[in-house]
């Protein structure tokens, strides 16, 4: 269990991966302010975030009721609305099962229509699973560099090369987004050789 004082630890803190769920739970009891913080770590797990979502609110306010008719005598002449954030909750992570099955689309889709499934599969759910989250980097950064290297081995091909060039990133696509997709499987995200760092991927 990772040693954190509850009532000394911030934001700054949790932001260590190395954080694991009991110790996050524990800070989730004791810190309701950090709770929206521990929903967003990698290591809160969806058993712990619905462990979190069922806890009390601490202090909760009603938000201020707006009058239909505002009264003329303490009109200002300016509207105000309640703040913008009120009624805000985190998106409620993905299951385990659910990142599997994501996870693998995410790379079969990469490998049979290109970097526009994995982009659409991480632009939804990278809020919600880290793991998807670093699995879609992952997949796009693949994608988009195939693309590239097929568009120079096309050019290369008026030299000969091309010739080569083409059928070796086929098989090299096929080999690559199976083994991620195996990966996924596991909950794991694989970083693709070859690939071009477009977005950072932590692993």
């Amino acid at each position: 269990m990772y040693n954190l004082d509850p009532s000394s630890v911030t934001a700054a803190d949790l932001q260590n991966p190395q954080i694991d769920a009991e110790t996050l739970r524990t800070i989730a009891l004791a810190r309701p302010d950090l709770r929206q913080v521990i929903l967003q770590h990698p290591n809160c797990h969806a058993e712990l975030a619905n462990f979190i979502y069922e806890l009390p609110p601490v202090n909760q306010q009603e938000p201020p009721h707006l009058q239909p008719y505002p009264d003329p005598a303490q009109w200002s002449g300016t509207y105000q609305a309640p703040p913008a954030a009120y009624g805000y909750a985190a998106p409620r992570p993905l299951s385990p099962d659910d990142e599997k099955v994501w996870g693998v689309l995410m790379h079969i889709g990469n490998l049979l229509l290109g970097f526009l499934v994995p982009l659409i599969i991480w632009l939804i759910y990278r809020d919600r699973s880290e793991t998807l989250n670093q699995q879609g980097r992952a997949a796009l950064n693949w994608g988009i560099s195939y693309f590239i290297y097929l568009l120079a081995s096309s050019v290369l091909m008026i030299v000969l090369i091309g010739w080569v060039m083409w059928p070796v990133l086929v098989v090299l696509d096929a080999v690559f987004c199976i083994i991620a997709a195996v990966k996924a499987g596991n909950l794991q995200a694989w970083r693709y050789p070859l690939s071009i760092t477009f977005l950072q991927v932590r692993i």
